[in-house]
């Protein structure tokens, strides 16, 4: 059925938006059902990673492991405390400044920057998190697809095509995407405010039982209005997720019912932010500034980070480092500060110190998928090609769905002239990134490679079988 909407995404130019996917009183809005896996929830499980390989092929997304690490434990620690059993999410973060999210089918969840500039407090991101997966608890996409199963794949295809063109144009993408979703919504209104109402309801729920405190969904909410009243422009996460008086009383009255007082915020989250903060470059506050700051607040952990950054970001390797050592002296396990050490040593050209360094570090936390990569990131600088790939295919086992994983083994076999193992790699990469073709020519030609190496002929074989299963049922 895909195929019927195709052209209209390749037309439009398919993905990257800050329209939303869970909620809306249509389909996509709302993530499918990952607490009993039918055979309807395999069909919107398969649509989702589509959506995800298209998403990728035509979207820049910020690529970085520290940042996504994050979100996607903050992500599945709500999702156990929904209940949701052996959930199956993939989060993307996108750099885009407009103040919004989406889930789509499959359990994609995507995260804008501007959401993450917004939300002050981990809590207040952690309630749109909820709210999302709400909606795959209670059944929401396969309740508003019911029938409808031609306008879920237009919806689906418009929401590509919205978030792509607001990565060139923000005002027109949140114009196709309202459109879109307003003509699609006109008969099913009834059961978008339903939807949303029980979303608030049980993301609620999930916040306070993930630890957090019930009042951060409501006051975000009350946030979000009271900028749209102040500044007239309503955040794009409103567009598609209507904000009414009684949803913002109902939000208020039900936190207030919650004794417990909750987390409403953590230095994870801070650390976080500010990292994001120095890639996207929104920091307007100079070094000399910060310097300032640090004199009048010398044990503010955060204004030291960000002093940090900013002297990494201008090449001050030796000032950064000079200031992040108080920092992991008190926290030296912090995950955020072990990274940016690695990173000053790699911008300072000392990979060996980086390697060094971060092999003592998985000695305390040899389980952090974090360090491990960049472990293997610094064994490839030091020329130490085996170590790293033995470090990056254990990961791959663990991430298969990670593009930069099979991307880093690529570019290792190409080091070590490996041309069987770049193959494999590079058809892994590719086909997550939406080049199905792509990989099936590379994966024969690694067949042709390993013609007289019979197990792993029969794996590349395997793989290929695989892809061209998904490819074929893609275009039914």
């Amino acid at each position: 059925m895909w195929r019927q909407y195709a052209s209209l995404t390749l037309l439009l130019g398919m993905i990257h938006t800050p329209s939303y996917g869970a909620e809306h009183t249509h389909n996509v809005d709302n993530l499918p059902d990952l607490a009993t896996f039918s055979v309807n929830n395999a069909t919107e499980f398969a649509l989702g990673r589509q959506f995800l390989r298209q998403l990728r092929s035509s979207t820049v997304l910020r690529e970085d492991m520290l940042l996504t690490s994050y979100l996607e434990n903050l992500c599945y620690r709500l999702a156990f405390a929904a209940g949701v059993n052996q959930p199956n999410l993939q989060v993307v973060l996108i750099p885009d400044h407009k103040i919004n999210a989406f889930a789509v089918a499959g359990g994609i969840i995507g995260v804008n920057d501007g959401l993450i500039v917004y939300a002050d407090h981990e809590a207040e991101l952690a309630s749109v998190l909820a709210h999302e997966l709400a909606h795959i608890s209670q059944h929401h996409y396969v309740r508003s697809v019911e029938g409808a199963s031609d306008q879920a794949l237009i919806y689906l295809a418009a929401l590509l095509a919205s978030i792509a063109l607001s990565s060139v144009d923000s005002e027109a993408g949140v114009a196709l995407g309202v459109s879109t979703q307003a003509a699609l919504a006109q008969q099913q209104l009834s059961y978008s405010r339903i939807h949303e109402r029980e979303a608030d309801r049980i993301g609620m729920q999930t916040l306070v039982s993930a630890g957090f405190s019930a009042r951060a969904m409501s006051d975000f909410f009350s946030k979000m209005e009271k900028q749209t009243r102040q500044v007239g422009f309503m955040p794009a996460f409103l567009l598609t997720h209507p904000l009414t008086q009684e949803r913002i009383a109902d939000s208020s009255l039900r936190a207030r019912s919650y004794t417990q007082q909750g987390q409403i915020d953590s230095l994870d989250y801070q650390l976080f932010r500010t990292r994001l903060f120095a890639q996207m470059g929104t920091d307007s506050q100079d070094i000399h500034n910060l310097q300032e700051k640090l004199t009048q607040q010398p044990q503010d952990s955060l204004i030291r980070y960000r002093l940090v950054l900013a002297y990494l970001h201008s090449q001050q390797t030796d000032l950064a480092e000079q200031n992040l050592r108080p920092l992991l002296k008190e926290s030296p396990n912090q995950v955020h500060y072990l990274i940016t050490q690695a990173d000053i040593y790699l911008a300072a050209q000392k990979p060996e110190l980086a390697w060094q360094f971060l092999q003592q570090a998985l000695l305390v936390n040899n389980g952090s998928m974090v360090l491990r990569f960049y472990a293997a990131k610094a064994a490839q600088r030091t020329q130490k090609t085996a170590l790293a790939i033995d470090l990056l295919e254990a990961l791959s086992q663990e991430r298969r769905e990670d593009p930069l994983i099979w991307r880093s083994l690529m570019e290792c076999y190409q080091q070590q002239k490996d041309a069987l193992g770049v193959l494999r790699a590079r058809a892994e990469y590719t086909f997550l990134q939406g080049d199905g073709k792509r990989a099936l020519v590379d994966l024969a030609q690694a067949a042709e490679m390993a013609k007289t190496n019979y197990p792993v002929l029969a794996k590349i074989q395997q793989r290929q079988q695989a892809i061209q299963n998904i490819m074929i049922a893609e275009k039914k």
